[in-house]
């Protein structure tokens, strides 16, 4: 299933690697060097709520993955497979990422946010064979949600309770086991070029298409900050979201082993008072997070001031960063707070930059990398168009969609982002907007319309839907959802629409905030909804009929 992907050409793939964006080594060169150059300096260091579950240090590191490697390689998985982690943020997540890529496997991480929905699509889509999670979380029973897929061919791994869903215990099998030491695990591949991570997109336009990126567009991806910033060996690095997302995989896994430095690691990633002892605790240098997850850590520290003398980067992306965010950060801790821009394609794409104003994260999303162009393609008389981008990071397309990867690229190798665009003026780029009907949440999450639309269609009460953002009150920039309902008997309440919702095994995050029953929507003559009239009455709290 992987031989229609769209990889660059010989020409291109030698360039980037002259340009030094691309190579021909691995992470697990990289992890080899770190744990014979550092082998007592901490890698991973991972919280299981506000418990310190386990630290490892390169060396155990490098043992951990063979290891898993070796489990991994005694359930079948060789070159080609696909591993699923779905999961929060656990210190086993950097071996298991890497255990793949020593097997030549793909890992296609599913966001523990993920409802039943989501996360099987991931696994038939994928065809995975191997699916590793925990047993609760956060009041979830991931386990007894894995086992509900109830496929013959998928390996049931489970960090937990296993026994309870008849699933492979992973701390004996995977952690327990010394498969290093047996002579069983498979000599590493260097493949920087090939599949190695497998990511889905939110399904804005439909169905979200899976996102193939090889070891090499990771690695431009993930120097997208800290290049920039400038991290090293010696900076501690911590995201507050989850680290199976493709920006929390590729900056707090992949780019930290490239580095030799240090990933600190949360499972309760909401938790900002936590996170702001950590920044003593570890000496955090560098954090990133959405919006929302900063605006937690700007009101637990105005409320009580922790130790931050260690943090000297701060850095968000996925939903527009409010003005007052920007300087609160300057304020509480003393430093400028970057914005940046990418997308799963792409992963990191522009940022902004110590030398632009200290308030600039306000106006801009930054400029591109040195290894990534930018283009707006707009209108004669307007600054706003189509953002188009090309270069090292740019995914290998995706998953048994070559039709629709190649619809967003030209002949020069431009890709249609599906966002808009204007020039910040410093060289950079401001995101305005989505073509696409898209709901952006503080949290980063993308609400997609057209999936959420159809599975409310599906409800008996509902004869008509459509799904509007309004503003945030508590992130400018940021939207909720509203549900506004054509109803064709009683009108189903908001709890209503959420059992609904629950019952169809949709992300929470996508579930309306609000719901308003009208008599009809607003059609242009084609009998298309109407959004923009829909957006600007709900925004204005003004009746909508």
């Amino acid at each position: 299933m992987w031989d229609t992907l769209m990889a660059p050409g010989p020409e291109v793939a030698a360039r980037y690697r002259a340009e030094g964006w691309w190579r021909r080594e691995t992470y697990l060169d990289d992890l080899a060097h770190w744990a014979q150059v550092r082998p007592d300096h901490p890698a991973v260091i991972g919280y299981q709520g506000r418990r310190l579950e386990r630290t490892l240090t390169y060396a155990e590191l490098a043992t951990m993955v063979a290891r898993f490697a070796g489990a991994l390689a005694e359930l079948g998985i060789g070159p080609g497979d696909v591993v699923v982690p779905y999961m929060p943020n656990r210190w086993f997540l950097t071996p298991l990422y890497l255990a793949c890529c020593r097997l030549g496997a793909v890992a296609a991480p599913a966001q523990p946010l993920m409802g039943t929905r989501e996360f099987g699509n991931v696994i038939t889509t994928a065809r995975a064979k191997v699916c590793v999670t925990v047993g609760e979380f956060n009041g979830v029973d991931y386990a007894a949600r894995l086992a509900e897929l109830g496929s013959q061919t998928l390996h049931r791994v489970v960090a937990g309770d296993a026994a309870r869903s008849g699933a492979i215990d992973f701390d004996e099998f995977f952690v327990a086991t010394p498969w290093e030491e047996r002579g069983s695990v498979p000599a590493r591949r260097d493949s920087p070029d090939d599949p190695s991570l497998l990511v889905f997109t939110s399904g804005t336009t439909g169905q979200p298409k899976g996102v193939v990126h090889s070891q090499n567009t990771i690695y431009a991806a993930s120097r997208s900050l800290s290049v920039p910033f400038q991290l090293t060996a010696d900076d501690v690095v911590s995201i507050p979201q989850s680290l199976t997302h493709v920006a929390g995989a590729m900056h707090a896994v992949f780019a930290p082993v490239t580095l030799g430095a240090t990933c600190v690691m949360q499972d309760k990633t909401s938790d900002m008072e936590l996170l702001l002892d950590l920044i003593g605790t570890h000496q955090i240098t560098y954090i990133h997070a959405a919006p929302a997850f900063l605006g937690g850590l700007l009101e637990g520290q105005r409320a009580n001031p922790r130790p931050h003398g260690s943090l000297r980067v701060a850095s968000s992306s996925s939903a527009p960063i409010p003005p007052a965010m920007v300087a609160g950060v300057w304020e509480l801790f003393g430093i400028p707070l970057y914005a940046c821009w990418g997308m799963t394609e792409t992963g990191g794409c522009t940022t902004t930059r110590p030398e632009d104003p200290p308030d600039w994260a306000a106006h801009s999303d930054g400029r591109p990398m040195p290894w990534m162009q930018a283009r707006i393609d707009a209108e004669a008389g307007s600054e706003i168009g189509r953002l188009l981008i090309r270069g090292a990071s740019l995914c290998l397309g995706y998953l048994n969609q070559p039709e629709a990867f190649a619809a967003s690229l030209d002949d020069d190798g431009w890709f249609d982002t599906g966002d808009m665009a204007r020039d910040d003026g410093r060289d950079g780029i401001r995101i305005t907007g989505r073509r696409a009907d898209l709901i952006t949440r503080a949290t980063g999450a993308k609400v997609s319309t057209s999936e959420m639309e159809a599975i409310l269609a599906r409800h008996p009460a509902i004869s008509e839907i459509a799904l509007i953002g309004y503003p945030d009150p508590a992130f400018p920039g940021a939207e909720l959802v509203c549900a506004v309902i054509v109803a064709d008997r009683e009108p189903p309440s908001l709890q209503e629409v959420r059992d609904h919702l629950a019952a169809e095994g949709a992300s929470t995050a996508y579930w309306p905030d609000r719901v308003k029953i009208v008599a009809a929507l607003p059609k242009n003559p084609l009998g298309k909804v109407i959004r923009a009239e829909l957006r600007q009455q709900i925004a204005a709290g003004q009746p909508v009929s």
